[in-house]
């Protein structure tokens, strides 16, 4: 066994063998976007994607996406900030934040952006984010 896996079954116990079957499978995966509310409204944005969006659990600006669904990265809408191409349990941690209007906020694990952007909206231009990622050259 390798050492991520060694780590889980330390980490998760009796519910190793779950996490294993599901980590080995190659069944269908999930695959999500978050609206990014400064510039476009989730009403909106439904209503201009040729695909439906399903609601996630975890922030209502999170959508799963159908796996059909390919090269979202070169749709014009990501390009315009719509959206962002999101896993939609990563937004869980910005939710679980609570950010409110005239917050201050500090990310300093800011890489790629997907909490960064879920944060400005949150704010919505009232309050402040520091975003920054050390990122150090080998």
């Amino acid at each position: 066994m390798n050492i991520f896996l060694d780590k889980m079954k330390a980490l998760l116990g009796d519910e190793f063998d779950d996490f294993l079957k599901f980590y080995n499978s190659s069944g269908e995966h999930y695959r999500g976007l978050r609206v990014n509310t400064l510039k476009c409204s989730v009403e909106k944005l439904e209503k201009l994607l040729d695909f439906d969006l399903k609601s996630a659990p975890f922030c209502s600006e999170s959508f799963y996406i159908p796996n059909e669904i390919t090269s979202l990265g070169n749709n014009p809408l990501h390009h315009a900030g719509a959206f962002y191409i999101q896993e939609p349990s990563a937004s869980s941690a910005v939710t679980m934040l609570d950010v409110q209007e005239g917050d201050y906020v500090l990310d300093l694990c800011a890489a790629p952006g997907g909490k960064s952007t879920q944060i400005a909206a949150k704010l919505n231009s009232k309050g402040f984010l520091w975003s920054n990622e050390i990122v150090k050259n080998s």
